[in-house]
Formats: structure tokens, C-alpha cells, sequence
């Protein structure tokens, strides 16, 4: 009779990241087997209940929110791991969504786009909300650009959850909206988490400003359900929580046989950003270039060329180019390229289509075409880069 490993997951099924995070683990267990799984359903700061106080296992897959939990984990006295990245386990490890990768993405999907005024709105001394405002500040300062970071007149502990914190960010809108007004624009805001970046939104909509034509806005996490509630939606950045699951779940089997856990937090990089109309507007003063990046984003995985452009706008190439490469710092057919092989790896990530099909999908006439473009972009083989970052 097999072994069984009996693994408690302490991870909350309410949101998307948590339910991430289960799938990732569910995909280890299925894969390498043998362990019995615990999981019951619970929010993010739920503490351990206290008929498993005296439960008997071999492992623990936890995201702790704060000391409560950590010092029940603790107690249990069997590995653990945390996939919050906040409160290390004693001896155990630690997985987090790297916060400098999430930053540069939304850094760059700004930049891209044209902005270059930038606010940031977070949570006041919650751990992952000061992370990223952190990184996002030092990333865009190294360009010479500042980031404006709105302080909440809300007056809470520095423990004070995220959960309620989320609940008074829905009584900050007059405020937040104020605030915005007194920035100049058009302007970028960086959101520490979807459910901020919906209260960003909601306060544009109640001032009058116009997103995302005066204020673009990208949240975190994106969670579906909430980036979709916006109006409009909510651009956001994709955490791989399946793989941060995923290897959470490969450390504490290795841990449950006897080896050490890395003293090092594990950093997971996202996935990369959901784009929804948030995020849509050019932030740029020359409507022709506008309207063309519009066209770009809208038709370049069906085929389209500089050309088409070029036709719909009715002005030469040589201007448009010229123009354009004042507006971006790169050619209309770079941007072309770029859009496709965006696309392109998020199919090759998420799916499981023969070349031929992606080539269809991301504006190439055959597969040879597309991988012989996205060798000279990516700098490795459709195949490589899909073995690299699928589960």
C-alpha cells in the first residue's frame, strides 16, 4: 500500500491568485502523487481552525497573511511553505510573485503607450502594496521620470489586513478623485491590486475624468470577475500562480524528505498583462500617430502591413514613420512585430495549438514564417520557449 503524504493548504478559494495557487498544487499532485490533501474552503485571513490544531500530517501549503497564522503553522511542527511571500514559516520556504517584474510590466506597458505622468495608489504599510510602489518608483526614476503616490487620509494600524483596508478604500472615491484631478495628464496610475485598481476607476467615473483617455489604469492579479466589474475593464497584471503552486508544492515534497528549504525567497515572474480598455489610449498628443498605434493594436495579429496604415490614414509612410518613431522610439512595423509576438507567446503559454495555428492567429501567413520571426525576436524556437514556461 502506498504511502500517502497527508498536506494541509492553507489558501484561500475567494479570489482568483488563491484559486491559482490550488490549481498549481493540484497540477504537482496529479503529476508526481501520493499525497492526501486537506483544503478547506477559507478567506485570506482566516486563521487555522481549532479542530486541525491538533491534526497530524506531513506538510503544509499556506499563504499567511499575518502572525495569527503564522504561529499556528508553527505550532503544527511539520515543513511548511508560504506562498505569500510576507511570513516565512520557521525552517520552512517561501514563494512569492516577483514585485520588480510586476512593476517593469506595467512600467513599460505605460511607456510603451506613450505616458510619461505616473501615480501609483496602494495600501498604506500593507507588506505587497509597499513592495511594488518600491519598485515601481525606483524602475521609472531610473529613467528620470517620478512617480506621484497618493497617501489615504484613512487612519489604520500598520497590521491592519488588506481585507480592510479594501473595504475603507470604498469610502476613499471623493478623495481619490480630488487627488487625481490635481495631477497633470493624460496620466498613468499604477493600482497595487485589481480590487484598488476598481476603486481608481469608480472615482474617475464619479469626477468626470475619462479612462483611459486622461487616466489609464492597470491593476494586479488580474482576477476576472473584478477586472470585469470596472467600467471599463481593468487592464492588469497576470501573476503565474499555477507555477507559483506548482514549485510551492515541488519544495515542500522535497522538504518532506529531508531537505532543506532555501534560505532565499523564490521570486516567480508573471505572466504578463492582461490587456482591457483601462489601458487602450495612446497617451500622445499627435492624433494621426494615435490613430494609427489604435489600428496597430487592433488589426496586426490579421496580417496587417505599415501599408494598410498608411492607407486608412490617408498621409505617406515616410511621415507616419517619422512621426511615429517620435512618439514610441520604434518604426510602425516594429510595433506590428511586437504586438504579434506578445500574442504569440501568450498562445504558446496558455495553449496547446499546432504552430500552423498560432502563425493563423498572430498575422502570419505560414508556420515556417512565424517561427523564423519569433526565433528573431525571442531569440529561441517556438518549441524551446513553450517546454520553458508551460507546466
Amino acid at each position: 500500500m502506498v504511502d500517502r503524504k497527508r498536506v494541509m493548504l492553507l489558501i484561500e478559494s475567494s479570489r482568483a491568485y488563491g484559486r491559482g495557487c490550488l490549481l498549481g498544487v493540484a497540477a504537482y499532485v496529479r503529476s508526481h502523487g501520493h499525497w492526501s490533501v486537506l483544503h478547506i474552503e477559507r478567506g485570506l485571513t482566516e486563521g487555522l481552525p481549532r479542530f486541525l490544531q491538533s491534526w497530524k500530517g506531513d506538510g503544509i501549503i499556506a499563504r499567511i497573511e499575518n502572525e495569527k497564522i503564522a504561529h499556528a503553522v508553527a505550532e503544527l511542527g511539520v515543513p511548511a511553505v508560504d506562498l505569500r511571500g510576507s511570513h516565512r514559516p520557521v525552517g520552512g520556504g517561501m514563494l512569492d510573485t516577483d514585485p520588480r517584474v510586476v512593476t517593469r510590466m506595467a512600467a513599460e506597458h505605460f511607456l510603451d503607450i506613450g505616458f510619461r505622468n505616473f501615480a501609483y495608489i496602494g495600501y498604506p504599510g500593507v507588506d505587497f502594496s509597499e513592495r511594488r510602489i518600491a519598485a515601481f518608483r525606483d524602475y521609472l526614476r531610473m529613467r528620470g521620470l517620478e512617480v506621484h503616490v497618493y497617501t489615504s487620509a484613512q487612519h489604520l494600524s500598520s497590521h491592519t489586513d488588506v481585507l480592510a483596508w479594501e473595504a475603507r478604500g470604498e469610502l476613499e472615491g471623493p478623495a481619490i478623485a480630488a487627488w487625481l484631478q490635481s495631477l497633470p495628464r493624460p496620466l498613468a496610475v499604477f493600482a497595487c491590486n485589481d480590487v484598488r485598481g476598481r476603486q481608481i476607476i469608480e472615482a474617475c467615473n464619479l469626477s468626470g475624468l475619462a479612462v483611459p483617455e486622461e487616466v489609464a489604469v492597470i491593476g494586479v492579479d488580474d482576477d476576472e470577475v473584478i477586472c470585469e466589474l470596472c467600467n471599463p475593464p481593468l487592464s492588469s497584471v497576470q501573476p503565474d500562480t499555477m507555477r507559483l503552486g506548482y514549485e510551492g508544492a515541488a519544495l515542500l515534497d522535497a522538504m518532506m524528505e529531508g531537505e532543506p528549504a532555501p534560505s532565499e525567497t523564490i521570486f516567480i515572474p508573471p505572466k504578463g498583462i492582461s490587456r482591457r480598455l483601462s489601458s487602450e489610449a495612446a497617451a500622445i498628443d499627435d492624433r494621426e500617430v494615435a490613430a494609427a498605434m489604435q489600428i496597430i493594436r487592433d488589426h496586426a495579429c490579421e496580417g496587417l502591413t505599415v501599408q494598410d496604415v498608411v492607407k486608412r490614414l490617408n498621409i505617406s509612410r515616410s511621415t507616419l514613420e517619422r512621426r511615429f518613431y517620435a512618439a514610441f522610439n520604434r518604426t510602425p512595423a516594429a510595433e506590428i512585430e511586437r504586438i504579434r509576438m506578445s500574442r504569440a507567446k501568450l498562445l504558446l503559454m496558455e495553449t496547446r495549438y499546432k504552430l500552423s495555428k498560432i502563425a493563423a492567429l498572430t498575422g502570419y501567413g505560414t508556420a515556417s514564417q512565424f517561427a523564423t520571426a519569433f526565433k528573431r525576436n525571442i531569440g529561441a524556437t517556438p518549441g524551446e520557449f513553450r517546454k520553458q514556461t508551460q507546466l
